[in-house]
């Protein structure tokens, strides 16, 4: 994705920053990404030690610091449109399009940025 869609896209929804510790993993590779950093129905953006791949779809498990509507994970396929090197050279910033997601998976998000999001102020 081009830097221009990437921004129109990071404009289309309000970002909820999840001020709690879920731990996102790469459900295929059963690997550690990186923690969630903020969350909206149709996308997200983790913080973390391993690069992943722009334009490369993932399926991720986000371990939930509590359950919620009886989870204690949650699993969504998703599209990483992006990667960023973060201010500590060995973290990496990645943003993802949510591009498969059970219905109930979309109530747990709703219920995950209700009981542990913030939205950021506007910039």
């Amino acid at each position: 994705m081009n830097e221009r869609k990437s921004q129109l896209h990071q404009r289309a929804h309000a970002r909820y920053d999840i001020h709690a510790h879920v731990d996102v993993y790469d459900r295929l590779r059963d690997i550690y990404l990186g923690r969630l950093v903020n969350i909206h129905s149709e996308g997200l953006m983790l913080v973390g030690d391993v690069a992943v791949e722009e334009d490369r779809i993932y399926t991720l498990d986000l371990h939930l610091p509590v359950p919620i509507a009886g989870c204690s994970s949650l699993q969504l396929g998703v599209d990483c449109l992006w990667v960023r090197t973060a201010d500590q050279e060995d973290k990496f910033w990645a943003g993802f399009a949510i591009i498969d997601l059970a219905p109930e998976a979309a109530e747990i998000i709703r219920q995950l940025v209700e009981l542990l999001g913030e939205t950021p102020p506007a910039s």
